[in-house]
């Protein structure tokens, strides 16, 4: 069975800021996404991911999904997805926005927050 690889933070943003720069994929439920995204970003949540892969993504381009952090399995579940319906360049970046916002790197926000 063919496998994604993973990345850390550092090498995410590295690659992000070269001129093979991936696709980068929350695979987050979209009201999280809209709360709270690596700018650049495009949401794909895992459910959708079927549904929807083929239509945004090339088979052979760079990806990287990235979920809330490395507890939070939606970046891997999706990474396996993508690999089985033969997408060939994937990572997951298992961090997430918890490991992204710890390095210093910056978070887009959508929403105001309510409430205290």
């Amino acid at each position: 069975m063919k496998k994604f690889h993973t990345i850390e933070a550092d090498e995410l943003h590295r690659q992000l800021a070269s001129d093979d720069r991936p696709v980068l994929v929350n695979a987050l439920a979209r009201e999280a996404f809209e709360d709270e995204r690596i700018p650049g970003s495009i949401s794909i949540p895992v459910a959708s991911a079927v549904r929807v892969a083929g239509d945004v993504l090339a088979k052979d381009q760079p990806i990287v999904v990235y979920c809330a952090s490395r507890n939070c399995t939606a970046s891997p579940t999706l990474a396996q997805k993508l690999v089985d319906l033969g997408f060939t360049e994937v990572s997951d970046f298992d961090g997430g926005l918890e490991a992204w916002e710890h390095a210093g790197y910056p978070v887009q926000r959508s929403r105001v927050a309510v409430g205290v």
